[in-house]
């Protein structure tokens, strides 16, 4: 097999995937890559800089970037933080997406990716939605 058409076999796995495209040593895009053209052009949609600027869709020469990593999905945060706020009453529950976390009941619960910090009945029943959550997505 050429190099080539091997390259192009690994790029091809790519599509759809989350990937971060360096820039430079500080500077990078994240986002899913939606096409690679046969000079190595990239776009992403749904994408953010380092800085976190959101951009719809981003276009990327390929004498603009170094390299492509490809990234894990980033956990749901937000889909979580809607399927809880179906079972508390409206203005419980805050989504603070800058830093990852879902606050319940004025902080007196938590959730953030690796689970649930809280105490009583209403902290059981996040963990149960987290723990179903966390089972649908598999």
């Amino acid at each position: 097999m050429s190099i080539e058409r091997e390259y192009n076999t690994e790029i091809a796995k790519f599509i759809d995937q989350i990937v971060k495209v360096y820039v430079d040593e500080k500077r990078f895009f994240v986002g899913q890559l939606k096409g690679v053209s046969k000079n190595s052009n990239l776009i992403l949609s749904d994408a953010k800089n380092e800085k976190g600027q959101a951009y719809p869709k981003v276009l990327i020469s390929q004498k603009y970037y170094q390299y492509v990593t490809l990234e894990e999905e980033p956990f749901p945060m937000q889909a979580l933080s809607d399927r809880i706020a179906t079972i508390f009453s409206k203005g419980h529950v805050k989504y603070n997406e800058e830093q990852g976390i879902i606050s319940i009941l004025n902080g007196k619960i938590v959730v953030d990716e690796s689970g649930v910090r809280g105490s009583g009945p209403s902290a059981e029943r996040v963990k149960k939605i987290y723990e179903q959550f966390k089972m649908d997505l598999e």
